[in-house]
Formats: C-alpha cells, sequence, structure tokens
C-alpha cells in the first residue's frame, strides 16, 4: 500500500471527515466532506515550466484564489463546452492542432482517421511551425455527432500538444 502524508488544507471553515482512497497503480485522493458538495484531492503531474506558466496566469489574472480553484475552473469549462454540443444538427466548423509530427507514426494515425471522415472535412490547412511542430487546420461541415466524434479522435493521439475545436449551428439547423 502506497504510503500518504496527509498535510490537510482543506478550504473550508469546519471539520472535515476524510477518507484516502489509494488503489493499484491510481493517484492517491483525499475526500473532504462539506454541506454543499464533495471535494476530493487528487495530485496532477505535469512538467515545470507548465506548471510555473499556469502559476503565473493565475497570478496575472487574479480572479481566482488559488491553483484549486483555477484548475475547479477549468473543469466546470471543459464541462459546460461538452454540454453546448449539438449531436443531432447539422453544423459547421474548424478544428485546429499543432503536433509533433515527429511523435512515433503519428503523421500516419492523423490521415487515417481524417481518411474516415471525409464527408466531414471540407478542407485542411497544414503549415510548418519548425522543425519538429506542425499547425494543422480542418474545415469541417455536418452532422454534430460525426464532427464531433472525428475532433475527439484526432485530438486524443498522443503527439497532438494543444487542439480546438469551434463548431456553430447552420443556418439550416437555425431555421433561417
Amino acid at each position: 500500500m502506497a504510503e500518504h502524508e496527509h498535510a490537510h488544507g482543506c478550504e473550508h471553515a469546519h471539520d472535515c471527515e476524510h477518507a484516502h482512497v489509494h488503489g493499484a497503480g491510481a493517484e492517491a485522493s483525499c475526500r473532504c466532506s462539506s454541506s454543499s458538495s464533495e471535494l476530493v484531492r487528487f495530485s496532477v503531474t505535469a512538467p515545470d515550466d507548465l506548471l510555473r506558466r499556469f502559476d503565473e496566469q493565475i497570478a496575472r489574472r487574479g480572479d481566482v484564489a488559488n491553483r484549486s480553484e483555477a484548475v475547479r475552473d477549468l473543469i466546470r469549462a471543459s464541462i459546460a463546452k461538452e454540454q453546448m454540443r449539438t449531436p443531432d444538427e447539422q453544423v459547421i466548423g474548424s478544428l485546429t492542432m499543432i503536433y509533433d509530427h515527429h511523435t512515433g507514426d503519428l503523421t500516419r494515425r492523423l490521415d487515417e482517421v481524417q481518411h474516415d471522415y471525409t464527408d466531414e472535412i471540407v478542407s485542411t490547412m497544414h503549415v510548418h511551425l519548425d522543425h519538429h511542430n506542425c499547425l494543422e487546420i480542418l474545415a469541417l461541415k455536418g452532422r454534430g455527432e460525426r464532427v464531433y466524434e472525428l475532433a475527439d479522435r484526432l485530438l486524443g493521439l498522443r503527439g497532438v500538444k494543444h487542439g480546438e475545436l469551434t463548431c456553430a449551428a447552420t443556418g439550416q439547423s437555425l431555421g433561417l
């Protein structure tokens, strides 16, 4: 069993009961009960420079009290974005990806996925940013379910460093 030293830093001004969860190969977590919602402490592994830049952004913006609140905001935004998906509507959009084309067979895998969605891909643009990194932009059109599925498959590939799908409903689905 993994050792767990608990330095309690609960953000609530009340006594918390703690349940420590350790699983084989799992991250340790600490659950703090509160009257509104249960907080779960978990660990995240990130490169030093990424964490430093995140902390600088938090300090510069000044709109959250600490790193935990900033992470909670990111999680809420991700959930809200997911709820805005319109799988049954016709959508148009763009998918922007930055990736390291030297990562394994990423280029081949990107091509394979894209060839499964030729009806949804209207156009692509590929830009060499430097010796390792590429920017790829796909113009997309089709049933939301297929467009979102395509984006999820591409953005989930190892070697894709950043990606963003931006979609809007077409005039037809808006009743125009």
